[in-house]
């Protein structure tokens, strides 16, 4: 079996493989590596932040 190309797969298609496909790691890598915002807020590496900074940046976000 081929792996799809995943760089000309739209971001829905490429969201449903990783359901169905779920250890593929070359697909996931392609969603949330490459294809991430340029926009995309960026964390420093965990060993270096307290409980609180963890704390907010998992915090639920306000949708309102």
């Amino acid at each position: 079996m081929t792996k799809p190309d995943f760089t000309q797969m739209t971001r829905k298609e490429l969201k449903s493989y990783i359901i169905q496909h779920p250890t593929d790691d070359e697909a996931i890598r392609e969603l949330f590596i490459n294809r991430r915002s340029p926009n995309a807020k960026t964390y420093p590496f965990p060993y270096n932040m307290t409980k609180e900074e963890l704390t907010e940046i998992f915090r639920p976000k306000n949708t309102n």
